[in-house]
C-alpha cells in the first residue's frame, strides 16, 4: 500500500487504449480532492502548448519515422516534467497522469526500440523526477478493441492493431514487476477498479 501521508505523490495511470485510463485519473482526482488533497491532472500530448502541437503533427497523415516520433514524445514530456509537474508538486499537488513513462517505453518497445535505450532517453528527458506509483489497468486485447469500437473519433494511434496492441500488453506486464507498479484487472466494473486503486493508495 502507497500511502498518502502528507507527501505529494505522482500517480501514473497506465494501459493500452480502451482499459479505462482516464475514467480512473478523473475518479481518483474526485477521491483524492474530497480527502482534501489538491490534484492535478495531466496527459503527455495535451497538458502544455508544446504537447499539443505535437500531437496536432503526429495525429496528420504526413509520415514520419519512429525516431522523429520518439524524440517528439521526448521533447513534449521533458517540458511536462519541467514546467508542469515539477512545479505542481512544489506547490503540494498530488500529480495524476493519464499515461507516463510506461506507454512511452511499452509504445517504442512494440515498435522495436530497446528498453534500455528507452530508459536512458527517458531519464536525461527527466533527470529527477519519477512516479511514486504506476498502476497497470490490464485488459485483454480483444476487449479492448471491442471498448475501442465505441470511440467518436480516432487517430492512428487508435488503429495501430491488434498484433501491436499485444505487444505493448505484454511490455507494460513485464514493466509491471516494478516495485512501484501495482495490477488491477481493468475487466471488472469501473466502481470496482476505482475501490481497488483507492486500497492500492490507502489512507
Amino acid at each position: 500500500m502507497f500511502a498518502l501521508g502528507g507527501v505529494p505523490m505522482i500517480i501514473e495511470i497506465e494501459g493500452i487504449d480502451g482499459a479505462g485510463k482516464t475514467t480512473q485519473v478523473r475518479l481518483l482526482k474526485q477521491s483524492l480532492e474530497e480527502k482534501g488533497h489538491k490534484v492535478l491532472i495531466v496527459k503527455d500530448l495535451e497538458s502544455t502548448e508544446i504537447g499539443r502541437k505535437i500531437k496536432e503533427m503526429f495525429v496528420s497523415d504526413t509520415p514520419r519515422t519512429k525516431a522523429v516520433e520518439l524524440f517528439g514524445f521526448l521533447c513534449c514530456k521533458a517540458h511536462l516534467f519541467s514546467e508542469v509537474v515539477g512545479a505542481a508538486v512544489r506547490d503540494g499537488n498530488y500529480v495524476l497522469c493519464d499515461r507516463g513513462f510506461g506507454s512511452l517505453i511499452s509504445y517504442f518497445e512494440a515498435h522495436g526500440f530497446e528498453r534500455k535505450l528507452l530508459e536512458d532517453m527517458a531519464s536525461i528527458a527527466v533527470p529527477n523526477l519519477r512516479p511514486s506509483l504506476t498502476i497497470l489497468l490490464d485488459l485483454p486485447v480483444k476487449e479492448a478493441i471491442r471498448r475501442n469500437m465505441s470511440k467518436q473519433t480516432f487517430s492512428k494511434f487508435d488503429n495501430m492493431g491488434a498484433r501491436f496492441f499485444e505487444k505493448q500488453r505484454q511490455v507494460y506486464q513485464t514493466l509491471s514487476q516494478q516495485k512501484d507498479w501495482r495490477v488491477v484487472d481493468a475487466q471488472m466494473s469501473i466502481d470496482r477498479i476505482h475501490e481497488e486503486i483507492m486500497k492500492l493508495i490507502g489512507p
